[in-house]
């Protein structure tokens, strides 16, 4: 039996095919796999994507794997992510009202991605962004994610 506090993860159950670009241009595509793992305790992500720009195939972390769990106390989301570069990194993530928010507050490297779904639950727009300081940001990407 799922617990409630991870209920919303529903809306990313499922295959995606993903495009991601830098300053307007496509970067990589790829397919992204969630699904239910340890009788609905958690969500499995994996991810893996072709690389389509000499950045990326030097840059690229695919393929990557993330786990997401909520804490039975408040609900509060985790994801604990890893990719093929060695990084591993835990974010606080949450899914409500159909936006998906990721982010970290590592001192030095600040991250926060967020995705809106689209009304009818089979498109997501979603950027990333850094910051070494937490007040200024700059776009580090943008991606599409659709339904397959």
């Amino acid at each position: 039996m799922r617990p409630e506090a991870i209920k919303p993860l529903e809306a990313l159950v499922g295959e995606w095919e993903f495009a991601a670009s830098v300053q307007g241009r496509e970067s990589a595509r790829g397919r992204t796999r969630f699904e239910w793992m340890e009788d609905g305790t958690f969500v499995l992500q994996r991810a893996d994507a072709e690389p389509l720009d000499e950045f990326w195939a030097k840059h690229s972390p695919f393929p990557t794997t993330s786990v997401i769990g909520a804490d039975d106390g408040d609900g509060r989301f985790s994801m604990l992510y890893s990719d093929a570069r060695g990084v591993v990194r835990i974010y606080e993530m949450t899914l409500e009202d159909g936006v998906w928010n990721v982010w970290r507050e590592a001192p030095g490297f600040r991250q926060r991605f967020v995705g809106t779904f689209s009304d009818d639950g089979l498109t997501i727009s979603a950027h990333w962004d850094r910051s070494s300081d937490g007040s200024d940001w700059a776009r580090d990407f943008d991606m599409t994610y659709t339904r397959v």
